[in-house]
């Protein structure tokens, strides 16, 4: 994680978005009031932007900003665009809302990510957190030393066990803060 929002949700929506596709390095949109990513995912282009203020708080989206994106969006040949706010103005919602190819998530609006596409950033963030704390990702169940017996003496495992099932059960709610919890796991390996 290159850059920390001081906001509880936009960091991990980020990072789960950066674990869906290739992602390049942020941008800092000063006209904007933004930070941009763009994500490649296969042939197409998706324009991630985080509306921050200037001590990367989560920041509102009003209509200018939604314009802009959209302008963006044509000029800049993006097949898509989701917007990450602290919240939107009725206006700026109505406006979103006649458009195919742009979503905004808010922290009171449902994430629009699948299932599978939450539990797959969790087995990637999984693998890659094994890789900084024992130097390579197990290749099946018995070559992770962070669980003997029924005792989990590693976070990410039984991080990852859990989600195991909370994706049988289709608790979309719970995988989330599954990849939160590892999100903080990074935080905390980065620091040390």
């Amino acid at each position: 994680m290159e850059i920390e929002y001081e906001s509880d949700w936009m960091s991990p929506t980020v990072e789960l978005l950066k674990c869906l596709g290739e992602i390049n390095k942020p941008e800092i949109n000063e006209e904007m009031g933004s930070i941009d990513y763009v994500i490649n995912e296969g042939d197409k282009k998706k324009l991630i932007r985080a509306m921050v203020d200037e001590n990367q708080n989560s920041a509102p989206a009003y209509v200018d900003t939604i314009r802009a994106t959209i302008n963006e969006l044509e000029e800049e040949k993006y097949d898509e665009a989701l917007i990450l706010s602290k919240r939107i103005t009725d206006s700026a919602h109505d406006i979103v809302t006649q458009q195919d190819n742009l979503d905004v998530i808010t922290p009171k609006m449902k994430h629009i990510f699948s299932l599978v596409e939450v539990l797959s950033a969790i087995q990637k963030k999984t693998r890659d957190l094994c890789v900084i704390k024992c130097g390579k990702a197990p290749e099946t169940r018995e070559d992770c030393q962070g669980k003997k017996g029924r005792t989990y003496t590693c976070d990410i495992r039984r991080i990852s066990d859990d989600a195991t099932f909370h994706a049988t059960m289709k608790w979309k709610d719970v995988l989330f803060e599954d990849f939160y919890n590892l999100c903080a796991i990074e935080k905390e390996l980065e620091v040390n």
